[in-house]
């Protein structure tokens, strides 16, 4: 049993940690990572030659700093999930290893089947991890960073209580079995907690999401009715109007006619029409909860006197991107599309679209004038960045994020003629 103490299994429980965090991630090391990993693997030996155990805190500070470098905080979860799976895999290892140790040979053997044992059930845990994982990317909980904060603090605390309190010393068949089940227990009551945050996290954001639909639905409807109101009046109105300009042609005062025309009659159209569009242009997005909120946008926009044009040439039923990041990602670009436009002065414009290509993708872009000395695109991208003061830029780190987290969308931003340009592609899954 020597092995539990050996250079091999500092090495082999190094090596295998990197291979859980890439599986769990479903990642692709680049040679820059793997000069990375090798150096971490090799500090961690020399540390476990002349530390021992204490080797653990340095292996999981680095992973957890080279995870939130390609991952951000989803990496830091990812990183000490992994090291748990290690950790779990170590005493169920030992255990099973345990129970054949009598019938085994040699030692040489033995520690062959143990690290198989190890292997086996790390990968395991590690393709289980994957499937939950891909799951709460998909979910309201992903880009939820206090959410994500307080998993990442109670795995640690599980961490330090294990290494701190779990014996690590050579013991019976009988005390391993007896430390196996009591840290079975406390696993289970960590996983408990953790659930019961996830959900009462998730019942709250169900439910500002439910408000904000609700209060979408209700600007949606105000605008029906005012517009219902406006042709009510000028169908009451209209005789009355077109009396007005008898005198004119009576007169043949066609001059007159003319300018009463485009001053007094004109305007009213404009005016109308100015209402009507914003609500006809999006008649062939069927997705309802985009609809609904293009609609607040576009009368946030309007009630800022910022001209808007929508054009959705075809009839689009669905969007592949769960519906929630859809919103967020629409949401974000068109709040930074509506702020931005507050500053021209000269004629503001927003043209939003949406493009459906066959089967194959939905392309969303959004247009709108910006100021010709507009920062550089990475530099925008930058989290704590923002043109509108302090703890204001969180934006288009936010909107980056949600793009990279799922696989089948692509942004793109550009700046060209004083117009800042945003395109997000959503692939279809099954294209």
């Amino acid at each position: 049993m020597t092995i539990l103490n050996s250079l091999i299994l500092s090495l082999f429980q190094s090596a295998l940690l990197f291979a859980t965090i890439q599986i769990i991630n479903k990642m692709k090391y680049t040679a820059k990572d793997y000069i990375t990993i090798f150096s971490i693997i090799i500090l961690s030996t020399v540390f476990f030659i002349n530390f021992g155990t204490k080797v653990m805190f340095f292996l999981l500070i680095s992973s957890v700093i080279f995870m939130y470098f390609k991952k951000n905080i989803i990496g830091v979860v990812s990183a000490l999930v992994s090291f748990f799976i290690l950790y779990i895999t170590n005493f169920l290892s030992i255990w099973l290893a345990t129970t054949i140790y009598n019938v085994i040979d040699t030692n040489l053997i033995f520690n062959i089947i143990y690290l198989i044992i190890f292997a086996v059930i790390a990968l395991v845990f590690a393709f289980i991890t994957r499937f939950f994982l891909t799951k709460l990317l998909t979910s309201d909980l992903s880009l939820n960073k206090l959410y994500l904060s307080i998993v990442s603090i109670f795995l640690i605390t599980a961490l330090l209580l294990l290494y701190f309190y779990v014996p690590n010393k050579i013991m019976s068949f009988a005390d391993i079995k007896f430390v196996v089940v009591m840290y079975a227990v406390f696993i289970i009551t960590i996983a408990i907690l953790i659930i019961t945050i996830s959900f009462s996290i998730i019942r709250q954001i169900q439910y500002k999401r439910n408000m904000q639909e609700i209060e979408n639905y209700y600007k949606y409807t105000l605008q029906i009715e005012n517009i219902n109101n406006e042709m009510r009046k000028f169908r009451h109105d209209y005789v009355n109007i077109l009396s007005t300009m008898s005198e004119f042609i009576r007169e043949s005062d066609m001059d007159g006619l003319k300018k009463y025309f485009n001053e007094e009659i004109l305007p009213m159209q404009d005016s109308m029409q100015m209402n009507t569009i914003k609500i006809n242009g999006i008649e062939n997005l069927k997705v309802r909860e985009i609809k609904g909120l293009l609609t607040t946008k576009i009368l946030q926009a309007q009630e800022k006197s910022i001209r808007i044009s929508i054009e959705v040439p075809e009839p689009i039923e669905r969007i592949d991107m769960p519906i929630i990041n859809l919103s967020r990602v629409i949401g974000i670009v068109l709040d930074n599309a509506i702020e931005a436009s507050e500053k021209i002065e000269d004629d503001p414009l927003i043209r939003i679209a949406f493009i459906k290509d066959n089967d194959d993708s939905v392309m969303f872009i959004v247009m709108n004038k910006c100021e010709p000395n507009m920062p550089r695109i990475h530099t925008l991208f930058q989290e704590n960045f923002s043109t509108k003061g302090k703890n204001r830029g969180l934006g288009l780190s936010t909107l980056k994020e949600l793009t990279d987290a799922t696989s089948n969308v692509l942004l793109d931003t550009t700046i060209d003629n004083d117009y800042f340009i945003q395109k997000v592609e959503i692939l279809n899954s099954d294209s």
